[in-house]
């Protein structure tokens, strides 16, 4: 099976002028979970939605929805972990 993503306004703008070793971190992370599906963990409910988060490059956040049939994946935002200083 392969899985279909879907990105939000807020995660393309999110990542608009990010450093290559974070695009290509989150572009090698997408074409692992298009073959396999996303991982469930950390899930969380705001606003009655459910979603997930993701480390990706040991310093951002990934969130993302998941549905199951069809399976798509739904890209909602990237932002700094906590504690995680700018360079």
């Amino acid at each position: 099976m392969t899985w279909g993503i879907d990105y939000t306004s807020q995660i393309r703008a999110d990542l608009v002028g990010l450093d290559a070793d974070v695009s290509d971190a989150i572009t090698e992370l997408l074409v692992v979970w298009m073959a396999s599906g996303p991982p469930r963990e950390n899930a969380r409910v705001l606003a009655g939605i459910g979603f997930y988060e993701a480390i990706v490059a040991d310093e951002y956040l990934l969130g993302y929805s998941v549905k199951e049939a069809p399976a798509r994946l739904v890209l909602l935002w990237l932002r700094r972990k906590p504690g995680v200083s700018m360079r």
